[in-house]
């Protein structure tokens, strides 16, 4: 009787540490997923900053190539704004700026926050170069 009650408990704690892991795993995978968009939302906004540092792109041109280079994510126009700069001024840079909302996998963390996504953003700038036109410079 004693070697079968043995056996019972050990089952018990096998799968009272088997959820635990399995729950801190997938926090671990959660947590990995919103730094890797948060790292894809910066490299998108910075690259579409440095893309829109030439005074013939325009507002439009930026934002698609933002979207283009956020690959697996699903970004779309209502998550990016460009602010269009003025060529040859520092005090007036293109910006874009790219907001997300991320929704974690595991119901504990999303409960968390109450069920509702987490707003990510990002934020990057570039001075307009002078030069041919629309500047006219």
């Amino acid at each position: 009787m004693t070697s079968a009650r043995h056996r019972g408990q050990s089952m018990v704690e096998y799968a009272a540490g088997l959820t635990l892991f399995m729950l801190i795993l997938m926090g671990v995978v959660d947590f990995g997923r919103a730094i890797w968009i948060r790292n894809t939302m910066a490299h998108a906004a910075r690259e579409a900053a440095r893309y829109g540092a030439a005074a013939t792109r325009t507002s439009t041109e930026i934002r698609d190539y933002a979207i283009d280079r956020a690959t697996g994510i699903g970004l779309t126009s209502s998550n990016v704004s460009v602010t269009r700069g003025t060529c040859g001024n520092v005090d007036a840079p293109v910006v874009v700026t790219i907001t997300y909302s991320f929704s974690p996998i595991t119901p504990l963390i999303s409960s968390t926050w109450g069920g509702a996504a987490i707003a990510m953003g990002t934020s990057s700038s570039m001075y307009v170069e002078q030069g041919v036109p629309p500047c006219g410079a």
